[in-house]
C-alpha cells in the first residue's frame, strides 16, 4: 500500500456529510478531523453514526487531530491537568471509530513567552517529557495510535519531541508538518543558521526522526510574507525535491493541509482542493 491522501476538516466544515461527500469525490483516502471546540462533545450519538456510516460507505478512514485549545505539557500543573481530561474525552471519542481510525495527532510544545530562555525550556522538557509518556500511554489503553507533530519551534529547540519520539519508542510517531519546519526557522532569526536553504531545514529532521514519521503535514510556504498553509503552487516551495524527501521517509499519510489558495489568504474551495490532490498523486 502506497501513502494514503488526506485533508483536514473541522468544526468550520459543517455540514460533515457534505463535506465527506466532497472528500470522496476528490479521491482522498481519508480525513484528519480536529477536535477544537466544542467538538467532540457537541456531536450528537445520530451525528456520529451518520459520519460512522459515510465511512463505510465510500471506504474512507478517519484520523484525528487533537484539540488546539488545549496544553498538555503547561508547566503550570493546574493547565496540563485540565488540558489531560479534556485529551481523554477526546480519545475516548476517536476510539469510537476504531478500525477505521489510522492515529491521533497532538501538539506538545506549550505556548509559553518564556520559552525562549534556554533555562526555562529545560524545566518545561522535564515536565513535558512525562505529560507525553502519559498520552503515550493512555493512547495504547485505547488502541490508539498517538503521534506528535512539530510545532512552529525551530530544531535547536526542539528536544522536548525528539527526546519524546526517542523514549517512547516504538509506541509514538512523529507528524512532520514540513510548512512548520521551514518557518519556524524564517521567524526565528537567531536559530537561523547562514547559508541554509528551507531544504536543509527539512533534511535535518528528517535526518534525526524519518524512521519515525508516520504522517506528513504538506502545504506551501511564502518567505517573503511569512506565511504557511498555502495552496500546493502558490508558494515558493521546489515541490520536486520536497516530495522527494518525503519519500525518503517511512511516512503513511498525507495530509493537504492547505487553508489559502494564495498569498492574498483567500480560503481554499474544492476546485483548488482537487488540484493539489491531483499534483499530490502524480508525485506519490
Amino acid at each position: 500500500m502506497g501513502i494514503l491522501l488526506g485533508a483536514p476538516v473541522w468544526y468550520g466544515n459543517r455540514p460533515f456529510k457534505e463535506t465527506i461527500e466532497e472528500l470522496y469525490r476528490l479521491g482522498l483516502d481519508y480525513f484528519e478531523f480536529s477536535l477544537d471546540y466544542p467538538l467532540p462533545d457537541c456531536m450528537e450519538e445520530a451525528e456520529r453514526k451518520e459520519i460512522m456510516v459515510l465511512l463505510e460507505e465510500f471506504g474512507l478512514k478517519i484520523a484525528f487531530h487533537s484539540p488546539l485549545d488545549i496544553s498538555l505539557a503547561h508547566p503550570r500543573d493546574e493547565v496540563a491537568d485540565a488540558s489531560m481530561t479534556v485529551l481523554r474525552r477526546c480519545m475516548e471519542f476517536s476510539a469510537e471509530f476504531l478500525p477505521l481510525s489510522l492515529y491521533y495527532n497532538f501538539h506538545l510544545h506549550p505556548r509559553v513567552s518564556t520559552y525562549k530562555i534556554e533555562e526555562v525550556r529545560e524545566m518545561m522538557k522535564i515536565k513535558g517529557l512525562g505529560r507525553c509518556h502519559e498520552i503515550t500511554k493512555m493512547a495504547s489503553e485505547f488502541g490508539i495510535l498517538a503521534s506528535v507533530e512539530n510545532d512552529l519551534v525551530p530544531f535547536e529547540w526542539s528536544d522536548l519531541i525528539l527526546e519524546s519520539l526517542s523514549r517512547s519508542s516504538p509506541n509514538l510517531c512523529f507528524t512532520f508538518d514540513v510548512g512548520h519546519a521551514i518557518m519556524a526557522e524564517v521567524t526565528h532569526s537567531r536559530t537561523k543558521r547562514k547559508g541554509s536553504s528551507y531544504l536543509d531545514y527539512l533534511e535535518r529532521w528528517i535526518a534525526k526522526c524519518g524512521a519515525k514519521i508516520l504522517v506528513v503535514h504538506l502545504h506551501d510556504c511564502s518567505f517573503t510574507e511569512k506565511q504557511d498553509h498555502l495552496s500546493i503552487g502558490k508558494g515558493e516551495l521546489d515541490f520536486d525535491a520536497v516530495f522527494e524527501l518525503v519519500k525518503s521517509t517511512n511516512c503513511k499519510y498525507l495530509v493537504i493541509e492547505t487553508f489559502w489558495r494564495n498569498k492574498e489568504k483567500e480560503e481554499m474551495n474544492y476546485e483548488e482542493m482537487k488540484k493539489n490532490v491531483e499534483l499530490s498523486r502524480s508525485y506519490l
